[in-house]
């Protein structure tokens, strides 16, 4: 009898504490929902450099703040300046060539305005030439002019003649030659432009033989000495920016309450007595599986039920004496109250 008495309060003790265990391992129950799977991120910028070189200055040490645009470190840049002498010469050269086109075409032009003059005065020729030839022709008839004078107007009829069509064919050969100025200075333009875009191109090469901070940041990760050949994209450093977040990968099960605006707290490993508010910035439109290189294939063969995780962006609060301690990486518990 009192066994059995006994036996029922140990059975609802066992209950309570499985009921008990179940929020717990769901993460439900009148606090929030809570996952230890938290870490900080950062947008952290991986610096190389975009033309190869020597390393010559290094001006940065490690873990240094850096504002933007601040020099990182340069590269020799002995080549790259006289790439840019090169690309100025040729530059100066296509000037040249487009100045001593616009000479040449200026006499070219001078030139068909003398043989459009040789013309006129060649038809003036031709026109009275023809006409005496006319008049020598009526008075041969007449036997007022001999035959041989005749002949002789003749002759400077058909000379003044083929002189209009030399004229003639001199202005066609002008204006030809004109066109053909016109073609050339299309093609020194055009190498003109292709010197000018090399001449930038140096000019941009050169630059970039110094490396300087795209953003400000903490140096980090450093790999470059003075000495070393970097080649592009190599990577160099890293940057570290002071606006940090937070990354929680909760379960499936914990999303059905959990919307954008809830507010957080949030408890660093490194800085467990310091408790941080937050707030839910989103929810990943996918769980972490999705992004592995390997995305699980559970349509084929046998598979064991895995409970999903999806990040969740925490925006945080960091007090006064947590600035510039909270670094990417380091891990956290998170609770997301209801």
């Amino acid at each position: 009898m009192w066994s059995g008495q006994m036996k029922k309060p140990l059975i609802a003790v066992l209950a309570l504490g499985l009921v008990g265990a179940s929020a717990l391992y769901y993460g439900i129950g009148s606090s929030g929902v809570s996952t230890d799977n938290a870490y900080v991120k950062a947008d952290l910028t991986l610096i190389a450099p975009q033309v190869s070189g020597q390393v010559v200055g290094v001006a940065v040490s490690d873990n240094q703040w850096v504002e933007q645009g601040d020099e990182l470190f340069r590269l020799d840049d002995r080549d790259y300046r006289a790439a840019l002498s090169q690309a100025q010469a040729a530059v100066a050269l296509a000037d040249a060539g487009l100045a001593s086109n616009d000479s040449r075409t200026a006499l070219q032009r001078v030139q068909i305005e003398q043989a459009r003059a040789q013309i006129a005065s060649a038809e003036a020729n031709a026109s009275l030439q023809q006409a005496e030839l006319k008049r020598y022709r009526q008075l041969v008839t007449s036997g007022s002019v001999s035959q041989t004078q005749f002949d002789v107007q003749s002759a400077r009829a058909v000379e003044a003649q083929t002189g209009l069509d030399n004229a003639r064919l001199a202005l066609k050969a002008a204006e030809q030659q004109l066109a053909t100025l016109a073609s050339e200075r299309v093609q020194l333009e055009a190498q003109r432009q292709q010197a000018e875009a090399q001449h930038q191109l140096s000019a941009i090469a050169l630059e970039r033989t110094i490396i300087r901070a795209p953003m400000a940041g903490r140096v980090a990760n450093r790999q470059v000495q003075i000495g070393k050949l970097v080649q592009p994209g190599m990577a160099a450093l890293t940057l570290v920016p002071e606006a940090v977040w937070l990354e929680a990968n909760f379960k499936e099960t914990q999303l059905a309450q959990m919307a954008a605006g809830q507010a957080v707290e949030v408890v660093l490993d490194g800085y467990p007595d310091q408790p941080i508010s937050g707030e839910v910035d989103s929810v990943t439109h996918a769980t972490g599986a999705q992004f592995s290189l390997l995305p699980p294939q559970n349509a084929t063969g046998n598979f064991v039920k895995v409970v999903q995780r999806v990040p969740v962006k925490i925006r945080l609060q960091l007090p006064a004496e947590l600035k510039d301690r909270v670094y990417p990486g380091l891990s956290a518990t998170v609770t997301v109250k209801p």
